[in-house]
């Protein structure tokens, strides 16, 4: 029989009270805190929120730099000893900085900026002194932790630097006279013509200087709160759970059908090299190399990243002994992964002959850099079915953070450019898109105006054509009629400026881009119109400065 353990049945039972979670403390800031949250505020209002907004060029390198040895300097402890991986990421981390110097592909530098930030959680976590989690996917959960983490201490973070103490009240303060300060510029704007004027030309661009603001107060809470989070938070390298995982039957079998099926297909393509299996083409087939070069790329890709999928999830969930898989699973896998090898092997002899017959394009080059980087990942893989100590996921972080260096450094959109144009005037290629060239933005502009002479007449008028159009989009200016092939005649073309966006917009192809076009004008003062004034085009020799 159950005690009653309420002595008085008639009496209600009391509701009980859930008390809400009283928030963390605010952290406890010392000087070099202060020092750190002062400096990276500036450098998140002047430097990475306008350089963000000019399209990660040169001046978010320089900011990225600065954040990335700020944040060094911050996290630095003596007695934290480093490893090789973490050093490696972050030089790596660093070097990407260079990328947005010299390259104009946006798709690059966009990839570059992410790439960067992964690595640079790695380097920050290691000279903190948290060690990356055991396990395969130990490397992802580490930076996926910390991004984490950065979220839940932004408003503890906040707290510390601007609402504690004095601090608090200045802030009330400042917000307080916001409004006020609205209403009283307008009036003292409306009483004065001078007045006026200044604010009027302060808030010319007030649009984008409120995107700025608005993004800086998003940037420098999840920085700061980074910051914070790895110095002052103790998180210790958790040990991988152990799981019981699939049954190797499954797997196998699973394996089995598909290495089956790879093996009919390596049967088929007897039919190329050996007469014999030739029967299997279907009938009148012709060997075309183009034909060859263009059919079943992206097919191949397609393959490669299921089988990529399928072999990295079983090494993730197969059952194991001691770290390693099964003797079948060691089998299969490896005959998969050799397979897929050929597969980029392939694909790669492919697009060297698309790029032979039609010239080199980003997309091109970028997809077999993309192949490249896989070929990597599962020579990675098969290390791993045999040596348990190797991890596939940092080694694929090091190559992708190294072929994006090697596409920023090596500009990609430039290589193209040149690449199509050297070999059009060599004879490898039987012609050259010029708008393709033009599409390519700053790099094609130098290789449209070596194409105005060209023997080729029409490639000579469309390089022409093009070549207007471009000091047109690269010069803010006035131009009446577009010339066009034939019409003989060109019209009066009046500049007000360049409209090369400014200081955070800078970087090397642009301003190379520029250069050429200035001595395009400056030497063929009556390129843009007969009515041209010498004065207008002198103006571009102080732009000069490469």
């Amino acid at each position: 029989m159950e005690p009653n353990l309420n002595p008085n049945p008639s009496a209600p039972v009391p509701t009980p009270v859930y008390m809400p979670k009283a928030p963390k403390a605010a952290f406890t800031l010392d000087r070099r805190d202060r020092a750190f949250a002062a400096i990276l505020f500036a450098l998140s209002l002047l430097g990475l929120s306008p350089a963000i907004f000019g399209g990660f060029c040169a001046a978010f390198g320089v900011s990225f730099a600065a954040l990335f040895l700020l944040c060094s300097v911050y996290l630095y402890k003596k007695e934290t000893r480093l490893s090789a991986f973490s050093c490696a990421c972050g030089v790596l981390a660093l070097s990407c900085s260079a990328v947005f110097f010299l390259t104009s592909g946006a798709p690059v530098r966009l990839l570059t900026a992410c790439g960067a930030a992964v690595l640079s959680v790695v380097w920050f976590s290691a000279l903190a002194g948290k060690p990356i989690f055991d396990g395969e996917l130990g490397l992802a959960e580490r930076v996926l932790r910390q991004a984490g983490q950065s979220v839940t201490h932004m408003p503890r973070s906040v707290r510390a630097v601007f609402l504690s103490g004095r601090r608090s009240k200045a802030m009330l303060g400042l917000l307080c006279a916001l409004p006020v300060l609205c209403v009283v510029v307008v009036l003292l704007s409306n009483s004065d013509a001078a007045f006026e004027g200044l604010t009027s030309r302060l808030f010319v661009d007030a649009g984008r200087v409120v995107s700025r603001l608005i993004l800086a107060a998003c940037l420098f809470p999840f920085l700061l709160a980074l910051g914070f989070s790895l110095r002052k938070e103790a998180d210790e390298g958790k040990k991988a759970k152990p799981r019981k995982g699939l049954d190797t039957g499954f797997l196998a079998a699973f394996l089995g059908l598909l290495s089956a099926a790879y093996l009919v297909y390596l049967f088929s393509q007897l039919a190329y090299f050996v007469s014999a299996f030739s029967g299997i083409l279907p009938k009148g087939y012709a060997f075309s190399y183009a034909e060859y070069a263009r059919r079943g790329f992206f097919e191949l890709c397609g393959v490669a990243a299921i089988n990529l999928t399928i072999l990295y999830l079983t090494l993730l969930f197969s059952r194991k002994k001691d770290g390693r898989l099964p003797a079948v699973l060691r089998a299969l896998g490896t005959f998969i992964d050799l397979f897929t090898l050929f597969l980029i092997c392939t694909a790669m002899a492919k697009m060297i002959l698309y790029i032979r017959q039609y010239g080199a394009t980003v997309l091109r080059l970028g997809t077999s850099a993309f192949m490249l980087f896989m070929a990597v990942v599962f020579l990675a893989l098969l290390v791993r079915f045999f040596v348990s100590k190797v991890r596939v996921l940092p080694v694929a972080a090091v190559t992708a953070a190294v072929i994006l260096l090697v596409l920023g450094i090596g500009n990609l959109p430039g290589f193209c450019a040149k690449y199509n144009y050297t070999h059009y005037k060599n004879g490898d290629l039987p012609t050259v898109d010029v708008q393709y060239l033009f599409d390519l933005g700053d790099d094609g502009v130098p290789y449209l105006l070596l194409l105005r002479d060209d023997a080729n007449e029409e490639t000579a008028n469309s390089a022409r054509t093009l070549v207007y159009v471009s000091v047109f989009d690269h010069y803010e200016g006035d131009l009446h009629t577009i010339y066009t092939a034939g019409a003989g005649t060109h019209t009066d073309f009046v500049s007000e400026g360049r409209k090369f966006g400014g200081l955070y917009a800078w970087n090397l192809p642009r301003a190379r881009a520029y250069q050429a076009l200035d001595r395009l004008l400056r030497d063929e003062p009556d390129f843009m119109g007969d009515n041209a004034e010498e004065g207008e085009i002198a103006r571009y020799d102080s732009m000069d400065w490469l």
